[in-house]
């Protein structure tokens, strides 16, 4: 990709698999670590992530985004940042439970909703536009400061859900999330503009 100043490329991946992810637990900013699985995820992808030539890393503070992204930078030899503003939607009252649990505690409307709508939110938490809003004034005031051009980006299910429904079209349906996928994005901090240029799935090839 040619370099245009105005621009940078972001790699923008999810971290690799947590107990309660693999429970299927709402995490939020519970400090959960990446167990057996999620290591061994994490190293595959900084392997893969070795031939995009990073410059550097920029992570969520939480454990399971910051070690996902230490293995990344350790193996692409580039310095690592962490940004709070990058954390895992704050899920509130829901926070720890199993998702048959929230249904049933929530509804299953506004479950559903909080996955796929960014104007709903679990009682005492935030809403997906509140996510999004967030982690886009995050990825500006990280790249605003730094010179960095290709940015390989550590954060969570529910932040890259809905950054990528900025960058996707209206209406389409929340992108696939699982452990560790990645996306590569055109990123435009001026405008908070993010354009899609592919993405990888954990055990898939490149999908356009």
């Amino acid at each position: 990709m040619e370099q245009n100043h105005d621009e940078r490329i972001l790699f923008l991946f999810r971290h690799g698999e947590t107990d309660w992810n693999r429970e299927g637990r709402l995490q939020g900013h519970s400090d959960t670590p990446l167990n057996a699985t999620g290591l061994a995820q994490a190293r595959a992808l900084a392997e893969q992530l070795l031939a995009h030539r990073l410059d550097v890393v920029v992570s969520s503070d939480l454990a399971r985004a910051r070690t996902t992204a230490e293995m990344v930078a350790e193996t692409s030899r580039v310095p690592l940042f962490t940004e709070r503003g990058l954390r895992e939607t704050d899920v509130g009252a829901a926070e720890g439970l199993l998702w048959m649990e929230a249904k049933t505690r929530f509804g299953e409307g506004l479950t559903e909703r909080w996955y796929s709508d960014g104007d709903v939110a679990f009682p005492g938490g935030e809403t997906g536009i509140a996510t999004r809003v967030r982690g886009l004034a995050a990825l500006r005031r990280f790249a605003g400061t730094r010179p960095f051009y290709r940015i390989g980006v550590s954060t969570h299910g529910a932040m890259i859900r809905q950054l990528m429904k900025h960058a996707l079209p209206p209406g389409s349906p929340p992108a696939p999330v699982r452990n560790t996928t990645l996306y590569v994005l055109r990123y435009r901090p001026a405008c908070d503009g993010l354009i899609v240029v592919e993405y990888e799935q954990p055990g898939f090839g490149p999908h356009s």
